[in-house]
This record gives structure tokens, C-alpha cells and sequence, in this order.
């Protein structure tokens, strides 16, 4: 728990029984203050430029190692050896305000301050991130997140806290949909463990409504929204899921029962996407027009016969059974190693698992745009209603794929980006359903058939 200045850190050494030592810290603006009473083990903070971020992290640094273990090593970790420089001489403010509670003054020229109980803070830059790998943290501070190497925390930092159960709080602005975002949406879908702040530059006392229109006039609505109010916004691209925001996430089936995934009186609907590489395939149920995606299977190096005992183990005891609705190419396809179509080997096999099911897929699959066209309206249609939800947890795939695919253009004009391989094949499986399935589409392809029956 943070100790507020008005209740300074103290620490008694055991072998000067009667002397008292104070580490003098800060007094924190609301969202900082907020970080600090966290307990869990790990942080994020997705914060706006100049609000605070590195005031707040060194700190966190400060208040844990002085409150941790005798022989407590943290690190703080900015982009470059010039930024670690910079905020390292920040200690010295602290060294000011309370001189006897470090070992020495701190060493400028290893980055270095030992507090006189044991303790010590380094400040490293994670631009080599592969020479951090030797030591044994009890804490770490990542900042400026989304200017570190993707690798630095995942593969060299975190494994460095296991030993002793390290803590850690990573900081940044945001930036578009990065390796940033992806920790972020990470530390969202772990709550036990993670604790995720966000705040814009505005919660701090300096950004005054002259500084933030003076701020606004300078940038774009997009540069505005990620520097200021740390949204993360992918801008100088086209999103191909324009409609699409926070409005579409749901972490319950607006159709069931509570506290129930599914209803009991809907069939799920399984959208298809059929890749070797990528594999996705979205559950979710429809009625009047609405739809809810509250699962999926997202396997990557796969094929349909591997991908089809997962879905049985999802849907067998829904006793409303199931629907198809995919790629109509899969009717050809063979990501099979026998050689039998897509459709075939799903068919067989849920018959073989007495799961009722029906295949409406169409004879052939409609255009992209005018897909994309129906999914934008279903995200959010022209007079603000939203048709369309999904669970930000359970459907991973398709929540980054709806914020993450754009457009690229080509000699045929405006086209889906597929150069990143891991998108646009789970948006593609809500697609087909979202199309076979919503009045407006009626007529707009070849008509539905059943395909068979089991």
C-alpha cells in the first residue's frame, strides 16, 4: 500500500536501534495515488504524455525497495542510456530531501543508489535488451513501454522476477495497436495478477484548459486522442472496421440467462474461416437481427480434423445444436491431410457426435466490401444503434482483428491488408454469418440452401 508523504517511510536498522531514518517521498495527483494503492503484483499504466508517468515510476521504485528486502535489487529501464540518465539524476531529489537514508550519494556514473539499509535501484536501457539477462530482480519499472524492443519484457525481464517474485509496473503513452496494446489487453483478460491504469494528460494539476487547447490545436483528432488522452487509435490508415469501439464489447450474453454463456432456446452459430496457417472459427448466437459472439477457437499450424474435436467439446451438450456458416470456398478446400473437403470432415464428425446441425453456407461468398459494409452496420448502424457485441475475453482474435485491419491500396484500388498474417481471418468468420443472417442482406447473394442435415 502506498504511504502518502504526510506519513513518511520510516526504517529502524537493527543494529542502531534508536535512529531513525526518513524517505521522503512525493505527493501524488489522483491517478497516481490510485497506482500506488494497487497491490497487485504487476502494473500497467496507460497514461498521457506529461502526466506524471516517470514521476509516478520512480516513486513506485523508490517506496518498493525501500519497504522490500535488505538485499533488494530494481531496475528501472527507459528506451535509451540518455533517458535513464536523465531520470536517474531525478534521485537526487530524493537524496536531498533525505540524505540519511542512502548508503552514499548516488553514483552518476553507474546509474546507480544504494539505500543505507541494503536495497539498490539501477537504471538500465532496454536498447540491448539481450545484456540484461544475468540478474535477479525484486522489481522493475519498463518505461516509455511502447519505444522498448517487443522482446524486452516477455523474454528477458519477466522471467528475471520468478526467482524471487518479483513486482513490476510498466508505463507508457499508447500507441496505435502495438506490442503495447497487446500487453495492455493482456493485463485486462488477467485481473489476478494485473492491475491496468489509464488516465489522460489532463488528471494532472499543470494541464490547464489553456494548455489543452492550445495542445488540441496543434494535432489531429487522432494525434489528440493517443498523446493527450492515451486512447489507442490506429491512425494514418484506414480502419476496415471503422464502426467498431468499446460499445461492441460484452462480457454476457445479452440473449441467455444470467449468469448462462449460451441460451438454451438459440442455436450456435459457428462462423468459418479456413486457413493451414491460421485457423478461426467464432460461436455466437443471433436473434432479430443482433448478434453475440461469445467464444471462438483461434489455432494457428492446424487443420479442420484437428479443429473439429475442439469445437464438439464446445457445443456437444447444447441441445439446440449448432449452425454452420463459413467460407464457401471450404466446400473445396482440403486443409485436411486425406483430402476431404472442410465441410465433409465437419459434417461426419458431428454426426458421428449426435450433435444436431444444419450447414447454411452459401453457394458462394459475398463480396468483401459490401461483408465489410454489412459488419460496420451491424458494429454501429447509421442511426447510432449497435446490432453486434462480443466477449473482449472469450473472442481475442476478433477483438484485435476489429481494431487492428486496414485498408491498403492496390492497382484495383482500396483492398484488405493481409500483410499481417495473424489478421482478417476472424473477421472474416463473423462475416459470413453476420451476412447470412441479417435482413438487409437477403437477396444480395445466392440464396441459402441446407446443405445437410444430421
Amino acid at each position: 500500500m502506498y504511504i502518502p508523504r504526510t506519513k513518511r517511510i520510516s526504517y529502524s536498522t537493527r543494529s542502531l536501534e534508536t535512529k531513525r531514518r526518513t524517505l521522503k517521498l512525493y505527493s501524488p495527483h489522483p491517478a497516481q495515488l490510485k497506482g500506488h494503492q494497487s497491490t497487485k503484483r504487476f502494473k500497467i499504466l496507460c497514461w498521457g504524455r506529461q502526466s506524471g508517468k516517470t514521476t509516478f515510476g520512480l516513486n513506485d521504485t523508490a517506496h518498493t525497495s525501500w519497504t522490500g528486502p535488505r538485499d533488494g535489487i530494481a531496475w528501472y529501464i527507459l528506451q535509451t542510456y540518455d533517458a535513464a540518465h536523465i531520470a536517474f539524476k531525478r534521485m537526487f531529489k530524493f537524496y536531498r530531501a533525505s540524505p540519511s537514508a542512502f548508503d552514499k550519494k548516488p553514483n552518476e556514473s553507474d546509474l546507480l543508489c544504494r539505500f543505507r539499509h541494503g536495497p539498490e535501484i539501477a537504471f538500465k536501457s532496454g536498447r540491448n535488451y539481450e545484456d540484461l539477462r544475468i540478474e535477479t530482480l525484486t522489481h522493475v519499472v519498463i518505461d516509455e513501454y511502447r519505444q522498448q524492443p517487443p522482446q524486452l519484457w516477455p523474454m528477458v525481464i519477466r522471467p528475471m522476477l520468478g526467482a524471487r517474485k518479483g513486482t513490476a509496473s510498466l508505463l507508457s503513452t499508447a500507441n496505435g495497436f502495438d506490442h503495447f496494446k497487446d500487453l495492455w489487453d493482456f493485463a485486462l483478460a488477467n485481473p489476478n495478477e494485473w492491475d491496468a491504469f489509464h488516465a489522460p494528460s489532463t488528471i494532472a494539476p499543470w494541464w490547464t484548459p489553456e494548455e489543452i487547447a492550445s495542445a488540441r490545436a496543434t494535432m489531429s483528432d487522432d494525434e489528440f486522442a493517443q498523446e493527450i488522452m492515451a486512447e489507442f487509435r490506429e491512425f494514418g490508415k484506414g480502419k476496415v472496421y471503422k464502426n467498431h469501439g468499446v460499445h461492441n464489447q460484452l462480457d454476457y450474453n445479452p440473449f441467455a440467462p444470467s449468469g448462462m454463456l449460451w441460451s438454451p432456446y438459440l442455436p450456435i452459430i459457428v462462423g468459418l474461416d479456413f486457413n493451414v496457417g491460421f485457423m478461426r472459427w467464432q460461436l455466437l448466437q443471433a436473434r432479430a437481427g443482433d448478434f453475440y459472439f461469445a467464444d471462438e477457437l483461434s489455432v494457428d499450424n492446424t487443420n479442420t480434423q484437428e479443429m473439429v474435436p475442439l469445437l464438439i467439446e464446445k457445443v456437444k451438450e447444447h441441445k439446440p445444436g449448432i449452425i454452420l456458416v463459413g467460407d464457401a470456398s471450404g466446400k473445396a478446400n482440403k486443409t485436411s491431410a486425406a483430402g476431404a473437403t472442410d465441410y465433409s470432415i465437419i459434417m461426419k464428425e458431428l454426426k458421428t457426435a449426435n450433435i444436431q446441425v444444419k450447414n447454411l453456407t452459401p453457394e458462394s461468398n459475398p463480396h468483401v466490401k459490401d461483408r465489410v459494409n454489412m459488419v460496420n452496420s451491424r458494429l454501429k448502424a447509421a442511426d447510432g444503434s449497435i446490432h453486434m457485441w462480443y466477449h473482449p475475453v472469450r473472442c481475442k482474435a476478433l477483438k484485435k482483428d476489429c481494431e487492428r485491419v486496414v485498408w491498403k491500396q492496390s492497382a484495383e484500388g482500396a483492398i484488405i491488408d493481409k500483410s499481417k498474417l495473424d489478421l482478417t481471418h476472424a473477421s472474416d468468420a463473423a462475416g459470413y454469418p453476420i451476412c447470412a443472417f441479417s435482413e438487409e442482406w437477403k437477396g444480395k447473394v445466392s440464396t441459402l440452401r441446407v446443405i445437410q442435415n444430421c
